[in-house]
């Protein structure tokens, strides 16, 4: 049964709830299986005799016609079904993009409006493209080198048993003083794979604060330059020993959300995968090798802060956080995000999206500031 998740797969394939993407990866697993079985039918040469077994002498040959050809009836009703399955999701699409733009308020048109207006930028490129990225630059000016300072408040780190399902992995971002958690594990083979647990936006102040995880580093995200949060995740990478042959998993809420996906973009790293929730992704790219899942409340104000999205390889989730109206901080809590996680994880759809070994490692917290002020 759906949980109404509404979910947009890579390359803007929308699906109208996550039952109807489990009924079209089974059609696409029951395509793949009797084309795999008509091809070996196909490759079987019959003889008149069998050569090995005396008691098989007095059987005829046998012809396997009449079965190829019902094997490549079933290929072809299998193909018709994953077909109408994929009209039947695009056509969903087509309506719920249609009722979206004409009842509900385009939340990132008007916030891509506030931010012009606040930072004097180009209005009539604001209301073309819905994209803060110029006005964020003029807000930040040339904001310069970041000088933070990170510290590990688990010296060593503690043993831990690793996050694989959804929920699990949404619950362990971080909050507060520490905002990022990494977790280190050794495979059976001997390579090395690390978790990145980055919390999201902890001041709102617009200017240098002491807080390196700010509506600042917000603004240069979005705008594509430099954030001292970024220089903050980074740092403590480095100080808990992540290399950069690691498979590196990054998990983000809000602006760590952001964040995740422009670590798995930069390329310094080996990416594995990447979970985000509540996050101002915009047109921020995810078109790697690695999976990609990106969860947001249809009520969250924040995901739509970076402007519309775009095309990439990002698997999206959408759902309504379930929260009362108007509750604005309800709506993008990691609390709220973490039973939305259930419920994707209790999905039908499940298996579609990204998943992560058992493993046991080690787990430490960082905490950041701005050196100097």
């Amino acid at each position: 049964m759906s949980n109404g998740l509404v979910v947009t797969t890579a390359g803007m394939l929308w699906v109208s709830e996550d039952e109807i993407l489990a009924l079209a990866t089974s059609l696409k697993n029951v395509q793949a299986d009797l084309l795999r079985l008509s091809e070996r039918v196909a490759a079987i040469q019959v003889s008149e005799r069998d050569p090995f077994t005396e008691a098989l002498r007095s059987v005829p040959a046998v012809s396997l016609g009449p079965i190829a050809g019902s094997l490549e009836r079933l290929l072809q009703d299998a193909e018709a079904l994953g077909l109408a399955v994929r009209h039947y999701a695009e056509a969903t699409a087509d309506q719920e993009r249609w009722r979206i733009a004409s009842w509900e308020v385009p939340r990132e048109q008007l916030l891509s409006l506030m931010t012009v207006v606040l930072g004097r930028g180009d209005l009539s490129s604001a209301v073309l493209t819905r994209d803060i990225s110029p006005a964020a630059k003029v807000l930040l000016g040339n904001p310069g080198p970041h000088s933070v300072v990170v510290q590990s408040v688990s010296p060593g780190g503690q043993a831990v048993d690793r996050a694989t399902s959804l929920s699990e992995r949404v619950e362990r971002i971080p909050d507060g003083e520490s905002p990022i958690r990494i977790e280190r594990y050794q495979t059976s083979s001997g390579s090395w794979e690390s978790d990145v647990y980055i919390a999201g936006t902890q001041h709102w102040g617009l200017g240098s604060s002491a807080e390196p995880f700010d509506m600042e580093s917000n603004l240069a995200l979005v705008a594509g330059v430099s954030a001292a949060s970024l220089v903050a995740v980074q740092a403590a990478m480095k100080k808990a020993g992540v290399r950069a042959t690691d498979r590196v998993h990054y998990v983000g809420h809000s602006q760590g959300g952001l964040l995740a996906s422009r670590l798995a973009q930069s390329g310094r790293y080996l990416t594995g995968s990447v979970l985000t929730v509540g996050a101002p992704l915009g047109t921020a790219p995810a078109d790697g090798s690695y999976p990609a899942l990106a969860i947001a409340h249809t009520d969250d104000l924040v995901p739509g802060v970076a402007g519309a999205q775009e095309p990439t390889g990002r698997t999206l989730i959408e759902t309504h956080s379930g929260s009362y109206p108007l509750d604005v901080a309800g709506a993008h809590s990691r609390e709220g995000y973490a039973h939305t996680a259930e419920r994707v994880d209790a999905s039908p759809a499940r298996e579609s999206f990204p998943q992560w070994d058992p493993a046991e490692g080690k787990s430490q917290m960082f905490s950041a500031r701005r050196e100097g002020s």
